[in-house]
């Protein structure tokens, strides 16, 4: 892992367990046991560092759903990776963590709120396949992916915390992300699906 992704993936996860705003650039320096100067030589500041962090997170979404949009499955197997992809927390995706904890605090800033106004993958998507909606639906694209954004990560913070580890550090991290393995991410995609999308599909 390079200097830059190493000051990314710290960063995330104090973002994620103290906050955005508590979260000083001088706390990310600390823990990795750097100099304040060394931050400012990857990023000019915590701004331009959360920025780099929700681009990465678009650019890997684009390049997942443009994937799974190549394969020769049905679209309920489609909408059925989205969901798990949603709900698989794992080591290396801090970033979902972020997200559900930012939507938890409701700690919406300029540079999140910028992020959203972008990230509209998923609508594109469903758009996309709209022939796979019931006809009723087909003009609420939007509205439904609003509906799920918020109901998968309220489900993905519902799951966080069955893990019973409240994160504060790196390594607070990885023991909940340890426990999260636990979770059977099939079964609750399944029910999931049954509850908010099956009805939805023709």
């Amino acid at each position: 892992m390079t200097k830059r992704d190493r000051i990314k993936r710290t960063s995330t996860i104090l973002f994620a367990a103290n906050g955005i705003r508590n979260t000083k650039i001088e706390d990310i320096a600390n823990v990795l046991g750097m100099a304040k100067g060394g931050f400012y030589y990857y990023f000019k500041s915590k701004e331009e560092l959360l920025l780099e962090i929700m681009d990465n997170s678009v650019i890997s979404r684009k390049d997942f759903l443009k994937e799974i949009g190549n394969l020769n499955v049905s679209f309920e197997e489609k909408i059925k990776m989205v969901l798990r992809r949603r709900l698989n927390l794992k080591d290396d995706r801090y970033n979902l963590f972020l997200f559900a904890k930012i939507y938890e605090n409701g700690e919406i800033n300029l540079t999140y709120d910028d992020y959203m106004k972008r990230d509209i993958i998923f609508s594109e998507f469903l758009d996309m396949n709209k022939e796979h909606l019931k006809e009723e639906f087909r003009e609420d694209v939007e509205k439904i992916r609003a509906m799920l954004s918020s109901s998968l990560t309220s489900l993905l913070l519902y799951l966080i915390n069955k893990t019973k580890v409240e994160v504060k550090d790196e390594e607070s991290y990885k023991k909940m992300v340890k426990n999260y393995e636990d979770i059977d991410i099939d079964k609750e995609v399944e029910v999931y699906y049954n509850m908010f999308i099956k009805s939805l599909l023709k």
